[in-house]
């Protein structure tokens, strides 16, 4: 299946407040954001020219206009980029906005070569791209100062497979076996191949294709983490654990230090990659 803008637009025009609340609603979204956060906090530096692609509601927004010197944010929605600006007015954050932007991250040529010293994209934009996600690097490098540094995070699949283990069962009575097989091959949701309802067709990745991915770019990938592993615990032994603050302090210490073991690399929610151009 090819890459269709209009799916990510219409999602995230039609979410509502839902992209900022879904990462401190629960312990599953709290862990989530604390990792990046804290891989966020380490790569962007106080003098850094900032551009934040696919920067939804405003969660890291507000974080990242704090951590560099100039913020560029940018969405494919205008509804999170208006969400967004109403979100940094109200925390008084708005006037250190450098501009806002509503663009596809596969046409960003409103930016010259070599503009930003580092690219934030969390969140799963590249998961959106399908066969496009080759010219989605390729934009954000083109945009990228040499030696620059490009956060990119990711769905992951196999993660998201432990997760949500019956749902992919009870797809299979929906879509049958060799669809089944397809999504457990592939990671792929499409029309073609896996329909589900809501049209949520992306590409979930594993840790050796977002390697085989920024291989093909002069590039040093210096870090991969996972983020949201001990949300395979289950909902309600992570709302016990959040409801025991010493104990989830110490949860969320040691989710920010396993996420970082090679083993645990595919095992949560996200993927992240923190890559330095050449």
């Amino acid at each position: 299946m090819s890459y269709n803008p209009e799916i990510p637009r219409d999602r995230y025009n039609n979410y509502g407040d839902r992209e900022w609340t879904r990462l401190e609603k629960d312990g599953h979204g709290e862990l989530l954001y604390r990792v990046h956060l804290e891989i966020l906090s380490r790569h962007i530096k106080a003098n850094d020219k900032v551009l934040e692609i696919g920067a939804g509601s405003g969660r890291y927004t507000k974080d990242i206009v704090q951590f560099c010197k100039s913020l560029t944010v940018a969405d494919i929605s205008e509804h999170q980029i208006e969400f967004n600006k109403a979100k940094m007015k109200e925390l008084s954050l708005f006037n250190y906005i450098e501009s806002y932007h509503v663009l596809d991250i596969l046409d960003m040529g409103v930016f010259p070569d070599s503009s930003f010293d580092c690219i934030v994209c969390i969140g799963g934009v590249i998961n959106y791209l399908l066969d496009k996600e080759k010219d989605g690097v390729a934009e954000m490098l083109r945009i990228l100062k040499p030696g620059g540094i490009m956060v990119v995070g990711a769905m992951s699949f196999i993660g998201a497979s432990l997760y949500y283990l019956d749902g992919i069962r009870y797809e299979k009575d929906q879509f049958g076996i060799e669809a089944t097989r397809w999504i457990f091959d592939t990671g792929v949701q499409d029309e073609e191949h896996y329909p589900v309802p809501s049209k949520h067709y992306v590409h979930m990745m594993r840790s050796n294709q977002m390697d085989d991915l920024f291989n093909q770019f002069p590039v040093k990938i210096i870090e991969r983490s996972s983020a949201g592993l001990f949300t395979q615990a289950g909902d309600a032994a992570l709302e016990n654990a959040r409801n025991d603050k010493d104990f989830w302090e110490l949860i969320v210490e040691k989710e920010i230090q396993f996420t970082k073991l090679p083993g645990t690399l595919d095992c949560g929610m996200n993927i992240i990659y923190v890559v330095q151009k050449n």
